[in-house]
């Protein structure tokens, strides 16, 4: 779902249990927008449809969510996969120094040389540290968002990033 002021913060894993509840592995740190929401959308691919949450509950790692509109485990089955979007109004006021990682897809990435290496595609996490996809011309490289390798970034405009020996070449 790339839909203007709608932002991904979590994917359907599973079904849980007979009575259709979801289970959501968050993409957010504010984990309390799932208590708060009273609608989430969700994008299978094929469309987008807005279901309202009749509660949420944390359990472990991720979110279980009981839809209104989901009342069996066939139903939530179908789900697998998904993402769960919030309108961008739900969202939090970021900081000054904040930004929402969707905010850097597309955006330039260039050495602190100002060599350019290509484009972010994504961004996860491994473990404790956040690592960034990158597209070039002889594919895609990975680089951690570590303080010794990114040392700048502009969301939408440039990502600069000090090119350690080695680093392209060894995370392709």
């Amino acid at each position: 779902m790339s839909a203007e002021g709608y932002t991904q913060i979590g994917t359907i894993i599973n079904s849980h249990a007979i009575k259709g509840e979801v289970k959501v592995l968050p993409i957010t740190e504010d984990l309390d927008l799932f208590l708060d929401l009273d609608q989430l959308t969700i994008d299978d691919g094929e469309s987008q449809r807005a279901f309202t949450v009749l509660r949420s509950r944390s359990v472990k790692n991720y979110w279980l969510i009981q839809f209104d509109e989901i009342r069996d485990m066939d139903a939530a089955k179908a789900l697998k996969g998904a993402g769960v979007y919030v309108e961008d109004d739900c969202l939090r006021p970021l900081d000054e120094d904040e930004f929402f990682i969707h905010d850097l897809v597309g955006t330039k990435v260039f050495s602190t040389e100002d060599q350019y290496l290509g484009i972010v595609t994504g961004f996860f996490e491994a473990g404790n540290q956040g690592v960034f996809e990158v597209k070039d011309d002889d594919g895609m490289f990975l680089f951690p968002a570590s303080r010794e390798v990114l040392k700048e970034i502009d969301p939408g405009q440039k990502v600069i990033i000090n090119l350690l020996p080695g680093l392209v070449d060894l995370n392709r």
